[in-house]
C-alpha cells in the first residue's frame, strides 16, 4: 500500500525536524563544534535512525539516500542544508513551493491512486513505446531535467504522455497549482 503524499510530506518534515533539533542540541552542548563534526553527527544520527527504524517506511528511502550521499561525498553532501530545505519545503503551503516540488507532489498523489510514472529516453518517446493498460504517465528524462532550474522553477513547457484519463492528470496538476493543457495524448505542463 502506498502512503498518501500528504502523509509522506508530514513524515519527511518530522524526520528533518528531529534531525535538526538533535543537531542544534549537540551544538548547544558543545559536542559539535565544526562543519566536519556536524557532518559526522548527522551521518551517525541518520544511521541510528535507520537501524532503530525510528521513522515510517515512507521516508526510509530518503534516509538511505542521505546516508549514501553523506558517506560518499563527505562534507560536500551538505546534509544540514538538505535537511533545512526539506523542513522548509514540507512545512510551507503547497502553493508557495517551487514548481518541481508541486509537480512531484501531484505525481505522488497519482501514484497513491495506482498510477505509474515512467521516465523514457527520447528514442522511446519518438517510437511511442508505452507499456500496460493501467493509468500511467510518461516523460522524457532529459526533457524533465532541462525543464527546471536548479531552484525548481519550470522554465519551458514539459510534455507528458498519459495512458488513461489525461483530464484527471490535468485536474491533479491544477490542485497542485500547476497549469497544463491537452493536445491529443500529450499533456503539456506550462510555465
Amino acid at each position: 500500500m502506498t502512503t498518501p503524499p500528504d502523509q509522506t510530506v508530514k513524515d519527511l518534515a518530522h524526520l528533518a525536524f528531529c534531525a535538526l533539533v538533535a543537531l542544534h542540541t549537540a551544538i548547544q552542548q558543545g559536542t559539535v563544534t565544526s562543519p566536519m563534526a556536524e557532518h559526522l553527527f548527522l551521518v551517525r544520527w541518520l544511521a541510528t535512525a535507520q537501524k532503530q527504524k525510528r521513522f515510517p517506511r515512507s521516508v526510509a528511502l530518503d534516509i538511505q539516500q542521505w546516508l549514501d550521499k553523506g558517506r560518499k561525498q563527505g562534507i560536500e553532501a551538505k546534509l544540514r542544508t538538505r535537511l533545512d530545505y526539506v523542513w522548509h519545503s514540507c512545512t510551507g503551503e503547497l502553493k508557495h513551493q517551487n514548481d518541481l516540488f508541486r509537480l512531484t507532489y501531484a505525481i505522488e498523489s497519482l501514484k497513491a491512486q495506482g498510477w505509474r510514472n515512467e521516465l523514457m529516453t527520447q528514442t522511446e518517446w519518438d517510437n511511442g513505446i508505452i507499456e500496460g493498460p493501467e493509468p500511467a504517465l510518461y516523460v522524457v528524462k532529459s526533457a524533465l531535467n532541462a525543464a527546471f532550474t536548479s531552484e525548481g522553477r519550470l522554465i519551458t513547457p514539459l510534455a507528458f504522455r498519459v495512458t488513461v484519463n489525461p483530464q484527471h492528470f490535468i485536474e491533479t496538476l491544477a490542485t497542485s497549482f500547476l497549469t497544463a493543457n491537452l493536445s491529443g495524448e500529450t499533456v503539456m505542463l506550462i510555465p
